[in-house]
């Protein structure tokens, strides 16, 4: 497999296996929390482990090194901003874990004002506009690379 493809695999891994699962944990964490599932019991620990596996598949994703030409500017970009994206990634699924144990340790009896809350819930936002951010600076990225490109656009299924 060529370097691009394999630049190529591991940014769609991190799309697949990162943010699609990240997603799939927050809408879950949003439904406990609806109003109608407001008595039930929440299950902040699940959540907590849906986040750290999301975090830990970014964590093993990796690109080649060394192996990319010196005039290939365009890998070494695209490598970089998909660096960059997995960092912010990783730190919007520790503000969603600190989170997940707030909420874990007030429904527990431990105290939690209004302003604690409101700092992590905002910090979470703040990181979750900044990962927006980086993800459409990579799709913009990702699009001019591989437009080029002739691929098998059914290689990543098999």
């Amino acid at each position: 497999m060529s370097d691009k493809k394999k630049i190529i695999a591991a940014i769609d891994r991190f799309y697949v296996e990162c943010v699609e699962e990240f997603k799939e944990a927050e809408l879950k964490i949003t439904a406990d929390s609806k109003f109608r599932s407001m008595f039930r019991k929440k299950d902040y620990d699940s959540n907590i482990d849906l986040l750290r596996v999301c975090k830990s598949s970014s964590r093993s994703i990796r690109f080649p090194t060394g192996d990319i030409d010196k005039g290939d500017e365009a890998s070494k970009e695209l490598i970089r901003q998909t660096e960059k994206c997995i960092r912010q990634f990783n730190r919007l699924c520790d503000t969603y874990i600190q989170l997940q144990l707030a909420l874990k340790k007030k429904s527990e009896g431990s105290k939690l004002s209004y302003k604690e809350y409101m700092k992590i819930y905002s910090e979470t936002q703040d990181s979750r506009r900044e990962m927006n951010r980086e993800l459409k600076e990579l799709d913009i990225l990702y699009t001019d690379y591989t437009e080029d490109m002739d691929l098998d656009v059914y290689e990543f299924i098999r």
